[in-house]
């Protein structure tokens, strides 16, 4: 079992942890924790599922909408996800020529998320969404085919997009403008998945699940799920009740699972911060009771103590 939580560990120089739940606390102490190299839960998620890296044929990417904020060396890029289908179409349509001259095939899987495949070689190394979009993000080193054409498509897509009315009506109500698109690609399914099913996660880890072929809930508590995916943490709006979230993923989410590991039915339990952390408890660690409760803060990587 493993839960895919961004933003879980404290980050430097943020507010210091209101606290960590007894019962994580005793999950923290009892098992070990190792800095994380995944870059995004979609990565992380992805490679659970059975994607690995694809360097040429036909490919797919992820394209999620989005605003740019331009800086004086780099831009801010910020999901659109209130396109309703009218704009969506009207935004598709002005783009199918610069789709034909680039052979590449566009539609939409579900509202404010497409699907982008194109014949492209070499590799295409920009972060998925949760790791890129609201961040500053440079222009990336066009060191492949693949890099070059997407670049290109893109470049495109926002000069079109530009003065579109689609935007000149949104401007009119103060919504965001839809810019471009940020693509992503997990790889393609070429691994047996090591999960059954996934939970949470939105519409990105359906569009995967849907690849991988295997099960998605929309529901993160959902405790048939092998992979969850819990991206509270993550969400600005949200930081000043993280104690009550910590206490949620403590009883709702954790309790279950840890029942679980404890009765056989899993051989460990991992909490993934990707990027940051990630915690391994097997079914012999939870016996180490005279092991110390820790807390996020103290386990964090490269914390004192």
């Amino acid at each position: 079992m493993e839960v895919l939580i961004p933003g879980l560990w404290p980050r430097p120089g943020e507010v210091p942890d209101p606290g960590t739940p007894a019962l994580l606390a005793k999950m923290l102490g009892r098992g070990e924790v190792a800095p994380s190299p995944a870059i995004g839960w979609e990565d992380a998620a992805a490679f659970r599922l059975g994607f690995r890296p694809s360097v040429s044929g036909r490919r797919r990417w992820l394209g999620v909408p989005v605003s740019l904020t331009a800086g004086m060396t780099d831009a801010v890029a910020q999901a659109v996800e209130d396109l309703g289908p009218e704009d969506t179409a009207a935004l598709v349509q002005s783009i199918l020529p610069e789709l034909e001259v680039a052979s590449a095939a566009l539609r939409e899987t579900s509202p404010a998320l497409f699907e982008l495949e194109l014949d492209a070689e070499g590799d295409w190394n920009m972060p998925p969404p949760s790791a890129a979009l609201g961040r500053p993000i440079r222009t990336p080193r066009l060191e492949s085919a693949a890099a070059q054409r997407l670049q290109v498509l893109g470049t495109s897509v926002q000069m079109a997009w530009f003065n579109h009315p689609v935007n000149e009506e949104r401007a009119s109500r103060g919504r965001a403008p839809v810019h471009g698109l940020w693509f992503w690609s997990p790889g393609t399914p070429d691994a047996t998945p090591a999960v059954r099913g996934i939970a949470g996660g939105g519409a990105i880890a359906a569009w995967l699940a849907e690849a991988a072929g295997v099960a998605w809930s929309a529901d993160p508590l959902d405790r048939e799920a092998d992979l969850t995916v819990l991206d509270a943490f993550q969400r600005g709006e949200h930081s000043g009740r993280r104690d009550q979230m910590l206490a949620s993923l403590s009883g709702d989410l954790l309790a279950p699972r840890l029942t679980r590991l404890r009765a056989g039915g899993a051989d460990e339990l991992r909490l993934h911060d990707p990027g940051t952390a990630v915690l391994r408890l097997r079914h012999s660690d939870w016996r180490r009771f005279w092991r110390r409760q820790k807390t996020l803060a103290a386990t964090a990587p490269g914390a004192r103590g």
